[in-house]
């Protein structure tokens, strides 16, 4: 069964609770992995069944998920005796250390990525276990490939590697940066604080965002508007002559 399989069946909305059988135990903690590892799934219904024991890999080889958080549960959810529905559980994991373990400054956003959660076994939980294991699924950049990176998520928002993370748009289709795109999106949206703002006001607005998004120059580029409603918009850099390219016009990557 291939990883192709595994996307198909994501998108079918499985769950641990289909009655698949568990991984083969190793012995080791299923959540205790630290955080920074890399997870490898060599069978598509690992990458959501609940409970992980296999050892981690290097993050430069393939990999599916990388582990962002590690703690433990507490507060009514860790008093019930039997392990509670993966949704539950899944809900537990706080998002807030994303952005500073993806390095992100404070115009960069990600997109691609998915959270992924990992629990003690059934065994584990019983016996006392509440490590809770949070991982962000990697983006797809190969639909025959499923989710699959060669490449550590931790610090990359800072590295032209970020590519892999960032939002681009190929003529109507969102992609991330790297795969060949002719737009990206720049963070953040605009706002405006009233609802008779002018295209012109928009624009300008876009442009400022652009230039902080670059680093204060947008020679050769042009600036796309995308309206929301009359108050919000999108912004989108592209090359002037519409070049393709899988390279990031963030500043400040090094």
């Amino acid at each position: 069964m291939t990883l192709r399989v595994l996307l198909m069946y994501l998108m079918a909305g499985l769950t641990a609770s289909c009655g698949l059988a568990p991984a083969a135990a190793t012995g080791r903690p299923s959540a205790a992995m630290p955080v920074g590892s890399c997870h490898r799934m060599s069978q598509p219904e690992e990458l959501y069944h609940v409970s992980d024991v296999a050892p981690p890999v290097s993050c430069t080889e393939p990999h599916q998920t990388e582990t962002y958080l590690v703690t433990r549960l507490s507060g009514a959810l860790a008093t019930e005796p039997d392990r509670p529905s993966p949704d539950r559980l899944r809900a537990a994991c706080d998002y807030r250390p994303i952005r500073p373990y993806l390095g992100a400054r404070r115009k960069d956003a990600q997109w691609g990525i998915e959270i992924q959660a990992k629990f003690p076994t059934r065994a584990e939980w019983a016996a006392g276990n509440r490590t809770l294991r949070c991982d962000l699924l990697v983006p797809t950049l190969h639909t025959d490939l499923g989710p699959q990176l060669t490449a550590p998520l931790r610090g990359i928002m800072r590295h032209p590697q970020s590519v892999l993370v960032r939002r681009c748009r190929r003529e109507t289709v969102d992609v991330v940066c790297a795969l060949p795109h002719d737009q990206e999106w720049v963070e953040p949206p605009i706002y405006l604080a009233h609802d008779d703002s002018t295209p012109s006001q928009m624009k300008h607005l876009c442009q400022a965002n652009a230039r902080a998004y670059t680093g204060g120059t947008l020679d050769g580029l042009a600036v796309t508007v995308e309206p929301v409603d009359t108050r919000q918009a999108h912004c989108w850099l592209r090359h002037d002559d519409d070049a393709v390219t899988t390279t990031t016009l963030r500043g400040g990557s090094r």
